[in-house]
């Protein structure tokens, strides 16, 4: 009923991180994704907030592919869940369990910084569409760096696909994106918790959000947003 991304990219301050997923359930932003200056994690399918909460709270002093492996030895339905994260050290790690239904499964992209996880799915092609449009975004980024590697709006690009090539298979109800970044200048939490189209309207948000901060200077983002 989930598809997610959890996301590394270089910035010139340090590694920012992010999550971006969307659900047939309301209110994915309270639940599936989690964010520090050391990783990023999401928990879906049979969703459970303890391990993303202590996932992304480990991660101050092991890796991810320590961190999350070592939950789900603890977890007695661990093969209901699906977990998958990034860290700042190069770590990658996903896993699916045996009982998420169909279609489920992930994608480890750890030389690019991306895990991407889905169940519910309509098809296979919903991950690797929206870790391709997020990696897209990779070339116009690093040719203009920006304090956040523009990650929002690349999420944005990554959901957009992942729900054209197929998505959830019953629809789309919540959407959320959450980035964290070494210096902040841009609305970097935004939920959408119940909508006919969440992602298109995540999107609307967020390009509102920008367009009413568009004339301030950087010395009020960084009193904002810092």
């Amino acid at each position: 009923m989930t598809f997610s991304l959890c996301v590394r990219a270089a910035t010139p301050e340090g590694p920012a991180f992010g999550v971006g997923v969307a659900t047939d359930a309301p209110a994915v932003g309270a639940l599936a994704p989690y964010v520090s200056h050391r990783g990023a994690v999401s928990t879906q399918s049979f969703v459970n907030v303890r391990l993303g909460r202590r996932g992304i709270a480990l991660l101050d002093d092991v890796g991810v592919e320590s961190a999350l492996p070592g939950l789900l030895d603890r977890d007695d339905d661990a093969e209901l869940r699906q977990l998958h994260g990034v860290d700042g050290d190069g770590g990658a790690f996903a896993f699916t369990g045996d009982d998420c239904d169909p279609w489920s499964g992930d994608l480890v992209r750890a030389d690019d910084g991306v895990t991407a996880a889905g169940n519910m799915l309509a098809n296979g092609d919903t991950l690797d569409a929206a870790v391709g449009a997020f990696l897209a975004g990779d070339d116009e980024a690093s040719n203009d760096p920006v304090p956040d590697a523009d990650l929002v709006p690349r999420l944005l690009d990554a959901l957009d696909a992942g729900r054209d090539a197929g998505g959830d298979k019953r629809g789309h109800s919540s959407a959320a994106v959450l980035v964290k970044a070494p210096k902040t200048t841009a609305y970097h939490d935004l939920r959408v918790d119940e909508h006919e189209d969440p992602i298109t309207e995540l999107r609307r948000v967020y390009e509102a959000a920008e367009a009413a901060s568009g004339d301030f200077t950087e010395e009020k983002k960084e009193r904002i947003f810092d």
